[in-house]
């Protein structure tokens, strides 16, 4: 399976706009840009539903749908957080480190 940073590869390439972005390879288009840190991060840490496994008769906890996001900062972007599909709610970068 493919790293998030390999899967955001593509989509990085067209970073402009506004002061924040989120990358999330599963949703379209992969590339949104947020007027504010909230809202990217709300975009990477959706939770996606629960799953059904017909084995177990559980549902499974799927986690966070990941990606990642962007502050721009003068001419350039910098990544603020990285996060990978399946990350638990609260094992989230800011949710981490307060």
């Amino acid at each position: 399976m493919r790293t998030m940073e390999e899967r955001c590869e593509e989509p990085r390439k067209g970073l402009t706009g506004l002061p924040f972005a989120s990358i999330v390879p599963d949703r379209n288009p992969a590339l949104k840009y947020h007027v504010g840190l909230g809202r990217a991060k709300s975009a990477v840490a959706w939770e996606r539903p629960n799953r059904y496994n017909r084995e177990t008769r559980m549902f499974e906890h799927q986690g966070v749908r990941g990606g990642e996001i962007y502050e721009r900062r003068g001419d350039g972007w910098e990544l603020l957080y990285r996060v990978e599909a399946g990350t638990l709610y609260e094992n989230l970068p800011w949710q981490v480190n307060g």
